[in-house]
C-alpha cells in the first residue's frame, strides 16, 4: 500500500456529496443505464462530490459482486475532478476488508465504514471492528465511520471516536443520521480538524450547518436544491438559503420518514426527475400505495426535471 504521508489539506471534503440509489431491472439485475444516468446527472449538478453504497443504495440488499459494479460504473463515468465517497458495509471483517482494497484501487478519496450486518454486536465489539478495518486505509486516503444508531443499531460514544482519531491521522471524518440536536453535542466535543456530514436528505439543512457540519450526504432527489442552498449559506444569504429550504422541507419529511419510505418513494422522486416513470424494486421492499406515487409524482414535478 502506499505510505505517502497524509496531507490534512488536500481534497478536504465539504458541501453536498450526493448517495446514488441502487436502481432494477424487470429480471432483478442493476440497470446499468439509469446508474450512468445518475452519475452523469450528478455532474451536471456540479455537486461536491458523489458517494455510493450507503444504506440508500440498498447496500444490503447486494451481493458482493453488485457492489464491485458500481464501485467501477462510478469511478468510470463521474467527473475525474469530483471527489469520490465510497460506504464500505458488508456481512462479515473479509467481505468489508475485500471492498476496501477494491475501494482503494479505484481512487477512492473517503472511504466511510459501517459495522457490519450482524444481530449481535456491542459497542467494544464495534469498536474493534472499526479500529481492524481503519488500519487497513492507506494514509493519504480520508477514513471515518458511519455512527447511525438510528439506522443501524449499534454505535461507539464519542470518547471512542476521540481514540480512533488520535491513534489514526487520515481519521478526520464521520457520517452522521441525526438531528442537530444531537450532533450539535458532538461536535462541540470532537476536536475543530474532525469533520462531521449529516445524511437524512438534508432534513434541517442549515440548522447543520449552523452547527458546524462540513456538509449533507443526501440522496440524489433533492440535491440539485440542497447544492443552492449550501451555495447561499454560505455567501451569508441566509435568509434566501432558508426560503429554499422552507419550499422543499415537506417534501425531505415525507421521504425521510424511514430507510423503507426514502428507497420507496425518494427513489420513485429521482426517476420521475430523471423522464423515468415505471421502476423495479428487489425484494425485501416497502410496497408503494397509490397515494404515495401521486404524491411522489406531485412532488417531482414541483422539483422540475434535472
Amino acid at each position: 500500500m502506499n505510505k505517502k504521508k497524509f496531507n490534512k489539506n488536500k481534497n478536504k471534503l465539504h458541501g453536498i456529496i450526493p448517495m446514488i440509489y441502487c436502481f432494477f431491472n424487470k429480471n432483478n439485475s442493476i440497470d446499468q443505464k439509469l446508474m450512468i444516468d445518475q452519475i452523469n446527472i450528478i455532474s451536471k449538478i456540479k455537486s461536491n462530490g458523489i458517494a455510493c453504497l450507503g444504506l440508500g443504495t440498498e447496500v444490503n440488499k447486494l451481493t458482493f459482486n453488485e457492489k464491485i459494479n458500481i464501485i467501477e460504473l462510478v469511478t468510470k463515468y463521474k467527473n475525474i475532478h469530483s471527489p469520490f465517497v465510497i460506504t464500505i458495509g458488508g456481512k462479515n471483517y473479509h467481505e468489508q476488508r475485500k471492498l476496501i482494497e477494491i475501494a482503494i484501487n479505484n481512487n477512492v478519496n473517503w472511504i466511510i465504514i459501517q459495522p457490519p450486518n450482524l444481530k449481535k454486536l456491542d459497542r467494544k465489539k464495534c469498536l474493534s471492528f472499526f479500529d481492524s478495518l481503519i488500519q487497513l486505509v492507506n494514509k493519504n486516503i480520508h477514513v471515518g465511520i458511519q455512527n447511525a444508531p438510528e439506522y443501524l443499531n449499534v454505535s461507539i460514544t464519542n470518547n471512542d471516536i476521540l481514540k480512533l482519531y488520535n491513534k489514526y491521522n487520515n481519521f478526520r471524518y464521520i457520517k452522521g443520521e441525526s438531528s442537530p440536536l444531537s450532533l450539535n453535542e458532538a461536535i462541540k466535543f470532537y476536536p475543530k480538524n474532525l469533520n462531521v456530514f449529516n445524511g437524512r436528505c438534508g432534513l434541517e439543512i442549515i440548522d447543520n450547518l449552523e452547527i458546524g457540519c462540513k456538509g449533507i450526504i443526501p440522496s440524489l432527489e433533492f440535491s440539485d436544491k440542497l447544492i443552492n442552498i449550501y451555495k447561499n449559506y454560505n455567501k451569508k444569504k441566509i435568509t434566501l438559503a432558508n426560503k429554499q429550504y422552507q419550499k422543499i422541507q415537506s417534501d425531505i419529511l415525507f421521504v425521510i420518514q424511514s430507510i423503507e419510505t426514502l428507497i420507496c418513494y425518494g427513489k420513485r422522486i429521482c426517476s420521475y426527475r430523471m423522464g423515468v416513470n415505471k421502476i423495479y424494486d428487489r425484494k425485501p421492499y416497502l410496497v408503494p400505495t397509490q397515494f404515495g406515487i401521486t404524491k411522489s409524482k406531485m412532488i417531482a414535478k414541483k422539483l422540475g426535471l434535472f
